[in-house]
């Protein structure tokens, strides 16, 4: 069964796995992706477009931590992408572990809100519809392609309260302007979307791809703990299980920043989670790094890690 996995992840992922979880975890890299999407409720009502797929004969499940979430079944990604419902902008096609970052940083109407990584758009309209398209979003993208397609994006889903910077995050500085919330959804080596049967999907897999995300997430974190107001709220969050990147990365910033951040302990309860490591390769982690969250891949949520920082002084 895990022939088409790089052997070398595997051999790790045994580390980082709890073992009555293992084999469990390895099997969803064999499912196929869960057809998860976001209701925009900047353009429709829950009600009302539950009882336009209930019109459209379209089968769903609703999922009970995210409200404005939904499971389709009998649609394929191609039947969805053609459909008015999409080409309006009334939904949005995400996973549900990516939905978690947003509802966890928790912005409101009255935040000033950062996207560092903004592209391709997902959470920041997530973003901007939990903020009734109040306020100002600042979002960031340094990829010229990507940026265009954040705002199309933004402009497809009918939020209007973003500002939008062709740039490095790591580079971006805010004139007399300090943020209440600021997401850091980093680029990583994206082991949670593995895919068996989809090789482009580890392709460019490797160790030394792992240490080049993890300076990438360093000068991203740094940056953003630097932007943050006290009393504001830093979500970061990645889609591998890398703990290079992961609880290094946060045992590194809480070192670095000294003791101006501390992390606050994530609790959902509908999600299933595993342990968090406490050291990697002889390194003991900060105990504040116990309070972040893993969420365990099963057949609707990919493999994603999340930790949530508040700023003291």
């Amino acid at each position: 069964m895990h022939r088409n996995l790089p052997p070398l992840f595997l051999e790790r992922m045994k580390t980082i796995i709890p073992e009555a979880q293992y084999d469990r975890v390895v099997k969803s890299f064999f499912f196929p992706r869960t057809m998860s999407v976001r209701i925009n409720t900047l353009k429709t009502g829950r009600e009302d477009f539950l009882s336009i797929l209930k019109r459209k004969n379209i089968i769903f499940k609703e999922v009970p931590w995210i409200k404005e979430a939904l499971v389709l079944d009998g649609v394929s990604p191609l039947e969805l992408g053609a459909m008015d419902i999409v080409v309006e902008g009334l939904i949005y096609r995400q996973g549900l572990s990516s939905m978690l970052p947003v509802i966890l940083l928790d912005p409101q109407p009255a935040d000033c809100v950062l996207d560092m990584c903004a592209a391709p758009g997902s959470k920041a309209t997530q973003i901007a519809a939990c903020m009734s398209n109040q306020s100002k979003i600042v979002c960031i993208e340094p990829v010229r392609g990507r940026y265009y397609k954040l705002k199309s994006v933004a402009l497809l889903m009918g939020a209007a309260n973003m500002s939008f910077h062709l740039t490095d995050a790591r580079r971006f500085r805010s004139r007399n302007q300090l943020f209440d919330k600021i997401l850091v959804d980093a680029p990583c080596s994206s082991e949670g979307r593995f895919r068996a049967g989809d090789p482009k999907t580890f392709a460019y897999w490797s160790p030394r791809k792992i240490k080049e995300m993890v300076r990438k997430q360093r000068g991203l974190l740094l940056s953003a703990s630097r932007l943050l107001r006290p009393g504001g709220t830093l979500v970061y969050s990645t889609c591998t299980f890398a703990p290079e990147e992961n609880e290094g990365v946060v045992h590194w910033l809480l070192k670095k920043d000294g003791g101006t951040l501390e992390t606050e302990k994530i609790h959902v309860p509908e999600v299933e989670s595993y342990s968090i490591g406490t050291e990697w390769k002889g390194k003991v982690f900060n105990d504040q790094v116990k309070r972040i969250l893993r969420v365990l891949p099963c057949e609707e949520m990919e493999g994603f890690f999340i930790a949530k920082f508040k700023k003291n002084h």
